[in-house]
Parts: structure tokens; C-alpha cells; sequence
């Protein structure tokens, strides 16, 4: 592993001198900020302030504004005391300490008096030093809301995020890469974990605007908060999607712990299977099992010294899908989740602390991949494990000085392994695979390191808070893929068969994410400003990476090698200015007015290895003669040559078929929110925002060579088509082929000039504390996210249906998702709540609501050979008919309800639950078969007419809502 750094980023380093931590807080704890002041409001300057609670207990002294600060502590309620030379001592109770937030925790005290006083008051729920829109979700919402126990099913709680569709009962909380999902325009998207970020930057593409999943299935029960974010002026974010972070529990004082077991079964689920779903005779989308056990437990080694906690668990899901596989057979996924998690967390001094943690996360899934062209001995098994390691130091210097310094160092591996074996040949006979199918193996590494920390001082009465930062991350990712066999398969169609020779390929490339930035935020009585700048630093290239020979081939496709390119072809460099104010209004500081502007950098993606000379495996079709017919393609029965597939000539390689336009950038966000929060009581707030958003200098793919210049009409395909369920869709679409002298070898990724998009979008929120038995959260979020072009956007005319209509100007830009999804809901909304009723049963409730996705259709083109007006073979392409939205999909709703009745024994919980699922059993479609038909022509000079042959499947269900269905549970904690 190398650990190198840039000359810039070097000189940034010694600039900042290490900084004796000058930076803000790591992203796994809240901040406690406050001012000591007399009865009259006059600052109590060098007070004593002693904080007790969650953490071993901090004293500071208070400045000369009476201003103090605790800063990196774990969530949790905490109580503050003050002294001072002629005061009463004071004690503030229900100090609440939330993930990424800062606490205002004012003390007044009272001259001449000598009895203690104790205030109970809980602190605001509205931050004064806001800087960042999203939602942080505490134990409270964590356990008591029904909920799917995954970060996903809080996520669709937060104003501005859409997921592709509803996550019922848990039925896709096992899904690889999770869920797809947008933030207010963006498919961007980050995960921390306890201070470390554990983005995967090899999930999503350039064509779906996707970058980042997380390689870690959670274990809820080890949350201590989770905090979502969606934008804002935090100078930590450098993308504009969602930031997702995860703060695990720890060890404290107190022997902690729980374990539980819930069990969703077929025999407490309903059948929602709709007359359409009958008459077409299809299995829909419902769970037969979800199976899940754990512990977790901590303490203390030494009281207020040293501290260990520990979890395991256990999920299981067996699923089953819409459809039949290839022999009839009903589509089931069977998957296993194992993760394992410790934390070991060390105060030897009160101004130093350390922790060290250890997350494991497991992934089985035996016989992935069925379907209808895909039997059983085609599936492959799936196994993702993930390892990570992490140990972080925080210092306290002064009462106006702390740092804090981590490292991490993580693996990753996703094998995919034919249940056919690799030994086994393939064959495509009948439209569907046979025998064995390609495999698939990926191993990644990941190290990081990061600094940061806080200055406090005072010039006059404003407060500055200096907050510097700096991080460095590299990935290596080393993967290699091939057919099995002898890298050989035949292609049995109705008029020939070919033999398609094969050459697999080891692809090995890294990635670097280089960060800096600086910030000051001034406190002036009421009004809060924040300015700052980040700068990214991202670079990446391919390492030393190699073509598989074919064994039965070799000297047509010999084992070939690729040095490391001794250059980095991607390096991004992204100044990104962040600046708020946030004004209180009042004595009581009840409401909140806030605006910001910041700019936001997405981040390089797995389209590095694009450049590799293997960026996938590629081979060459043959003409082949079975002569013995025993399906199995022999050396001698193969023919003439006629062409590549994949869009790759293995014959070319290792030189890189894909290339870079000039300046070639990541793309950019520009970020405004105008916003107001009112605390209207103690345990209740209202905040409403305007989010504007303009995305620019958006990534796009052509052919090589190819520009509006190189394209030519080859088809234009009308009529109508009617689907079994009566629907008809009229269509008239124009196709466009390529008139260069001969087939691109790739592709050439650029910015798309004239290209960008806009993003309006309002957010209301509700929050009610838990208090006289009730509490509850509601959001509601409106959205209009658009595509903007110019005449010198259209760079390929055809309309293509997966980029999502790409060359209408004014239509719906949308979010990708697994698939046959696209999705932009202008509406959504979400309400929880919690009602502790009587004889100490508690009810809680989630609902949920969107508009439809679209169902965005297409007419599919297809010309194998021939020359048509002057354009090349080998055409192949869907074109959008209309516009995104001419077509939606049906608004969803679901309904979700959990009871429970606490026993307490001793100092031990008993908590049986029950939880209901789709309450009202609605049987929405999710996603349908998009395709119409299929235009073509196989020679134009022997085959004028054209041929247009109507989709059987087209509006076919593909996926439906889980119907209603129960999970009991019992959960015991001490």
C-alpha cells in the first residue's frame, strides 16, 4: 500500500503545522456551547463549568465574554454546573448532546444567594449555529417508530431525499449497494461511520450521475444516532447528495446492554397479488422469512478511565421476486447478514481520549441472479465481506484550543462465483443462458488519515471560532473477471450460431481524495455568521493490470499486460467557498432565520479503471458449425470471423480503447437555502426552507469522434402498442447512426457543453420532544429538478431512454434506480409519531406518501449489419418516446404500526413488540416493463421493409409493493 502525498497538499500541511489540532470536530460526537451570565445578563467571566454524563466528566474555565465550549462529546444528556466568586453555584439538567450538533446551553446565575440552584429546563431544539439542512435521528425515533432497521428507512424520512421505491418490511435492506436514492437533484452520496468514511466510490456510473454506496450492512442496535445531511455550509461535505453518518455506541460507566430477536414470517402476511398480477399469472414481490438476532453490551475496565463495548448479529431474508425464472421456476433471493462490531475507548488524562473500533460486516447470498433468461445452474453465489479498523485521539490543549487525528484502514471483497463453476462451459440456447455464467472477483483497499480541531478567542464581543481541517484517503481496487471454461461459449440462434472467444481480464487501479479547508464562525449576540473555503484535491489512474489468454485461443487473444500509468489522466482540483448566517430573534432566541451559499465538487468515480487497457472483458464472434452437437464449441467447428462485442476490440488492447476530452472536471453544485426555525414550546419546533440548486459542468459519454456532425437518420419507428392491461402508447421516434469511416474503438468522457440542470425545492418540518407521553416528526418536500440544454448539447441526437431523455430542454431530470426505475416525485411527505397509552403500551406509527415515478417508455432499434444511409452496423439503441413524465406510475402510500409493552424487572427491560407493515395491504406497481418493441433490420439492401416487432412483456409488472405483514419481537436491555 502506498501513502503518498502531492507537493500541494504537503505545503498545506506544513502551512496548517499540523495546527496543534486547529479544526472542527470529527463527525462521530455533538458540541455543547454556552455563555455564564449574572441576573441582569451581564457576562461572569473565568466561571468554573464542570460537565457530567455520557463521557467521563470535563471542566473548563469561561472567557472573558463569559462564553464556554465542550467540544467531540458522545451523544447522550449531560448536566452542566458553573461556579464563580460570589455566586450561587447552578446546575443545568437535561443538557442534550445530538450527532453533528451544537447544544446551546446558557447558565444564569444569582449574586448573593448561597443555596444551590437546579434548572431542568431541556435545551432548544433549534441550532443557533445551524449549518447544514438533513435530519439527526436519536435513540428515541431509533427504536420506538416501525421501521425497517436500516439507515434507508430513515432516510426516506428527510425532506429532499427520494428512494427509488419503498423499502416494505425490510425487503430490500440486504440489496447490494442498498437502495438507490437522490438529495434535492443529486446521486451523490457519502458514508461515515464513527469518524471514518466508508464510501465505496466504485458503485454508480457517469451515464446514471451515481457515485458512492456504502460496503457496510448495519447493524441497527449498535446505533447511537444517525445523522443525515443534505446540504448546508458544514465545510466537511464536499459532495451536494446525501451524507450519511453513523455513530456507534461505546462503553460508559454503567454495565449496558440488550439483545433481541424479531421474526417476519409468510404465515402473518396477507396477499395483496392484484387481478392484473393473476391474469398474467406472476408470482409478486413478498417476504417468506426475515430472521434477526444480536447483542451488544459495554461497561467499564476502570471508571472514568477505560471503557469496552462490544455487538454481534444475525439477519436472514428470504425473499420472493416478481416473475419466473427460465424453467418456470419462482424467483427467490436467500441472503445473510453478519455484522460484528467493538470499541475499546481510553481517558488516562481528563484533557485526552482515544478509542479504537473494529466493524466487521458479512454478505451471503447463495443463487443470485435468477431470471428468465437465467436457470438455477446460471446463478451465482455473493459473498461481501468488509473489515475495518480505526483508532482516533482527541486532545484539549486549553478551554480555547482541541484537536483531534484519526486513522482507518479498511478491506473489502465482492466474489461472485458461478453455481456452475468455473470449469464449466457456457452456452445461449433457447434465449437463456445455459450451464455456468461469467464470475466476478473484486478486492479493495482503503486507508485514511484526518486532522481537525477548534480555536476559540474573542475580538471585542464577537466569538470566533477557528476551525481548520485535513484529510487524506486512498483506494486501491484490484478485480478480474472472465467467462468460465475455456473463456469460450456458443451462441445458438435461430438463423447461425457463433462462437464468441473470450479474453478475461485482472483490472487494478487506485483512486486519492485530498482535502483542506478553513472557516471562521462569529458570534455577535444574536447573529451567527460562518465563512469558509474548502479545496479538494482528487486524482486517480490504472495500475499494472492484465488481459486473460484464452487457453483454447492463445494466439488469437494471448495473455497481454499493462504497465502502471506513470501519470494520474483524472486530477480534479475544486475550490468550493461556504459562508451562512443564521439571526435568533428575541431574548429567548425562539426563532431562527438562516440562509447560506456553498458550493459542492462530486466525487471521482469508478470510471477510472475506463481508462485501463481492460476496462472490461471483451472477445470476438465466429461463425460456429456444432458438428458433434454437443453444444460445446471445439476449435475445429469454428468458422470466419465477424466482429467484437462488448464495444471493445480485444484485438487492440492493451491499448485503452476509452479516452479523456481536454479539462475534463468533475461535476460542480452552486447551493443557496433560505430558511426559518420557530421553537413554538419547549418540546416543539417548525422550520420550513427554499433550496436552490444549479448542477453544471455535468459529465457526458459519445463515441470516439463522434460529435452533431457525425450523425445521420437511419429509422423513424411508428404506430402504437397496447399492453395487456389496455394501456396504448402511440409513438413516433426518429434513430440516428454514425457515419464515421469505421466503428469507434470506445468511448470519450467530457463535459457536456451547454449542459446543466436546476433544482427548486421546499422542505417543512415538525418536530415534537418526547414529552406528556407523545412525540412525532413530520416532513413534507415539494421539488422541481429540470434539464437545461443548448443547441450545442445535442452532441448524439438519439433521445436515449437510460440517460433519461437527455436532449429535451425543460423536460424532468431523474434519479436511477435498480431496473427498470427512473424516479422524480415532485411531492413526498412522511410523518412518525409515539403515544405511550395507558396500562404502558406504546403505539407508534410511520406514513409515508409520493407521487409516482415516471414510466418513461422506449422503442428499442436494432441493425446488425448493412450500411443505411450512410451509417455504420451494429446499431443498437432505445429512444425515449415523448417526454420522462408523459406517463407516471401510481402514488404511493404506506402505513406502518409498531405496539410494545415494557416489563421492567430490577434494572432489566423485557420488550415484546409486535409490528405491522403495510397496514392497509396496498398493492402498488413499483416498476413495469418499459420497452414497447423492437425495430430490426438485418440487411437493408436484401430487407427494405422494415420490421417492427411489438414487446409481448411490454407493462408487464416488475416489481410490486410487499403486502401486509407482522414481525414480532422481543428485546431485552439492562
Amino acid at each position: 500500500m502506498r501513502f503518498r502525498l502531492p507537493g500541494i497538499l504537503l505545503a498545506v500541511l506544513a502551512w496548517l503545522g499540523l495546527a496543534a489540532g486547529l479544526v472542527a470536530q470529527e463527525s462521530s460526537s455533538g458540541n455543547v456551547h454556552g455563555q455564564v451570565l449574572d441576573e441582569k445578563g451581564t457576562a461572569v467571566p473565568s466561571a468554573s463549568v464542570i460537565l457530567t454524563g455520557a463521557s467521563a466528566p470535563s471542566t473548563t474555565v469561561a472567557d472573558v465574554n463569559g462564553r464556554f465550549h465542550f467540544l467531540a462529546l458522545p451523544p447522550g444528556q449531560y448536566q452542566i454546573t458553573a461556579t464563580a466568586k460570589g455566586f450561587a453555584p447552578v446546575t443545568r439538567e437535561n443538557v442534550i448532546v445530538t450527532l453533528g450538533k451544537n447544544t446551546t446551553a446558557d447558565v444564569t446565575m444569582v449574586s448573593g444567594v448561597a443555596e444551590a440552584v437546579t434548572v431542568t429546563s431541556s435545551t432548544p431544539l433549534i441550532d443557533e449555529r445551524k449549518t447544514e439542512t438533513g435530519i439527526t435521528f436519536a435513540q428515541a425515533e431509533l427504536q420506538q417508530i416501525p421501521t425497517t432497521r436500516d439507515i434507508y428507512a430513515y432516510m426516506q424520512q428527510v425532506p429532499g431525499i427520494q428512494l427509488d421505491r419503498p423499502n416494505t418490511a425490510g425487503i430490500h435492506s440486504a440489496d447490494v449497494g442498498g437502495p438507490s436514492f437522490t438529495s434535492k437533484g443529486s446521486s451523490q452520496s457519502t458514508y461515515t461511520m464513527d469518524g471514518v468514511t466508508i464510501t465505496d466510490n466504485n458503485y454508480g456510473s457517469v451515464d446514471a450521475k451515481t457515485n458512492g454506496a456504502s460496503p457496510v450492512y448495519f447493524d441497527f442496535d449498535t446505533f447511537q444516532e444517525l445523522q443525515i445531511s443534505t446540504g448546508g455550509s458544514n465545510l466537511e461535505i464536499q459532495t451536494p447528495g446525501a451524507s450519511i453518518n453513523v455513530v456507534t455506541k461505546r462503553g460508559t460507566n454503567d454495565i449496558k446492554g440488550s439483545a433481541r430477536f424479531y421474526y417476519t414470517s409468510d404465515k402473518f402476511q396477507a396477499d395483496n397479488t392484484s387481478d392484473e398480477a393473476r391474469a398474467q399469472g406472476l408470482q409478486t414481490d413478498s417476504l417468506r422469512f426475515v430472521r434477526e438476532y444480536g447483542a451488544e453490551v459495554g461497561g467499564p475496565i476502570l471508571k472514568d478511565r477505560l471503557w469496552i463495548w462490544g455487538a454481534f448479529a444475525r439477519q436472514d431474508f428470504g425473499i420472493n421476486r416478481t416473475g419466473l425464472d427460465a424453467l418456470g421456476n419462482a424467483l427467490r433471493s436467500d441472503i445473510k447478514l453478519e455484522p460484528y462490531n467493538a470499541k475499546l475507548n481510553l481517558q488516562i488524562v481528563s484533557a485526552n481520549a482515544m478509542d479504537f473500533f473494529f466493524s466487521r460486516s458479512n454478505r451471503t447470498e447463495l443463487g443470485s441472479g435468477g431470471g428468465s433468461t437465467r436457470p438455477p445452474e446460471t446463478r451465482r453465489d455473493l459473498l461481501v465481506p468488509t473489515n475495518i479498523y480505526k483508532v482516533s485521539d482527541s486532545q484539549v490543549f486549553s478551554p480555547s484550543l482541541f484537536a483531534t487525528a484519526n486513522y482507518a484502514y479498511a478491506t473489502e471483497r465482492y466474489d461472485a462465483e458461478p453455481v456452475g463453476g468455473r470449469d464449466t462451459p457456457t452456452l445461449w440456447a433457447n434465449d437463456q443462458w445455459n450451464m455456468s455464467y461469467r464470475w466476478l472477483t473484486t478486492k479493495q483497499y482503503q486507508q485514511q488519515g484526518n486532522l481537525s480541531g477548534s480555536k476559540f478567542f474573542n475580538t471585542g464581543n464577537v466569538g470566533h471560532e477557528l476551525k481548520f481541517g485535513f484529510g487524506y484517503r486512498h483506494q486501491v481496487n484490484d478485480s478480474a473477471s472472465a467467462w468460465p471454461g475455456q473463456q469460450v461459449f456458443g451462441s445458438e440462434l435461430s438463423s447461425s450460431s457463433y462462437a464468441v472467444i473470450n479474453r478475461g481480464v485482472i483490472t487494478r487501479f487506485e483512486q486519492e481524495y485530498m482535502h483542506t479547508f478553513a472557516g471562521d464562525t462569529l458570534t455577535i449576540g444574536n447573529l451567527t455568521v460562518n465563512a469558509g473555503l474548502r479545496y479538494d484535491y482528487q486524482r486517480g489512474r490504472n495500475l499494472a493490470s492484465t488481459g486473460i489468454g484464452n487457453p483454447q485461443f492463445p494466439d488469437l487473444l494471448p495473455t497481454v499486460h499493462t504497465a502502471d500509468d506513470p501519470n494520474h489522466p483524472f486530477q480534479f482540483h475544486d475550490l468550493e467557498p461556504r459562508v451562512s448566517a443564521t439571526y435568533s430573534f428575541g431574548k429567548d432566541k425562539k426563532t431562527l432565520a438562516r440562509v447560506s451559499y456553498s458550493r459542492f465538487a462530486d466525487q471521482l468515480g469508478r470510471y477510472v479503471y475506463q481508462l485501463n487497457g481492460f476496462p472490461r472483458s471483451g472477445g470476438l464472434y465466429y461463425y460456429w458449425d456444432d458438428a458433434n452437437h454437443d453444444h460445446i464449441v471445439q476449435t475445429s467447428e469454428v468458422g470466419d470471423p465477424t466482429g467484437g462485442y462488448y464495444g471493445v476490440n480485444p484485438l487492440s488492447l492493451p491499448d485503452p480503447p476509452n479516452h479523456l476530452a481536454p479539462n475534463f472536471r468533475p461535476a460542480s453544485t452552486d447551493e443557496v437555502v433560505v430558511g426559518l426555525d420557530h421553537q413554538l414550546m419547549e418540546d416543539f419546533a417548525v422550520s420550513a426552507a427554499y433550496t436552490y440548486r444549479s448542477f453544471n459542468h455535468l459529465q457526458y459519454i459519445v463515441p470516439t469522434g463522434a460529435d452533431a456532425t457525425t450523425w445521420t437518420q437511419v429509422a423513424s419507428v411508428q404506430g402504437s402498442v397496447t399492453a395487456a392491461n389496455g394501456l396504448t402508447v402511440p409513438f413516433n421516434v426518429p434513430f440516428y447512426g454514425l457515419t464515421l469511416d469505421e466503428t469507434p474503438s470506445g468511448n470519450t468522457y467530457l463535459n457536456r457543453p451547454g449542459w446543466s440542470q436546476t433544482f427548486h425545492g421546499v422542505d417543512l418540518q415538525l418536530n415534537k420532544r418526547l414529552s406528556h407521553n407523545w412525540m412525532a416528526r413530520a416532513s413534507f418536500a415539494w421539488q422541481d429538478w429540470k434539464q437545461n440544454l443548448t443547441a450545442e448539447s445535442i452532441l448524439n441526437p438519439n433521445n436515449d431512454w437510460y440517460l433519461g431523455n437527455p436532449n429535451t430542454d425543460g423536460g424532468i431530470a431523474t434519479g436511477y434506480g435498480a431496473g427498470t426505475i427512473s424516479f422524480n416525485a415532485r411531492w413526498q411527505v412522511n410523518v412518525t409519531g409515539l403515544y405511550q397509552a395507558p396500562f404502558g403500551i406504546n403505539v407508534g406509527a410511520n406514513f409515508f406518501g409520493r407521487e409516482g415515478n415516471p414510466a418513461s417508455y422506449y422503442v428499442r432499434a436494432r441493425i446488425r449489419s448493412g450500411n443505411i444511409a450512410g451509417a455504420l452496423p451494429e446499431f443498437d439503441v432505445r429512444n425515449t418516446i415523448g417526454r420522462v413524465d408523459d406517463y407516471r406510475l401510481d402514488n404511493v402510500y404506506e402505513l406502518d404500526m409498531r405496539f410494545d409493552r415494557p416489563f421492567k424487572i430490577g434494572e432489566v427491560s423485557i420488550i415484546p413488540s409486535v409490528d405491522i407493515f403495510n397496514v392497509t395491504n396496498a398493492d402498488t406497481v413499483l416498476q413495469r416493463t418499459n420497452e414497447v418493441g423492437r425495430y430490426t433490420t438485418e440487411n437493408r439492401a436484401n430487407n427494405p421493409n422494415s420490421s417492427f416487432v411489438p414487446n409481448a412483456r411490454f407493462n408487464r409488472i416488475v416489481e410490486t409493493q410487499n403486502p401486509r405483514v407482522l414481525r414480532v419481537g422481543l428485546r431485552v436491555a439492562f
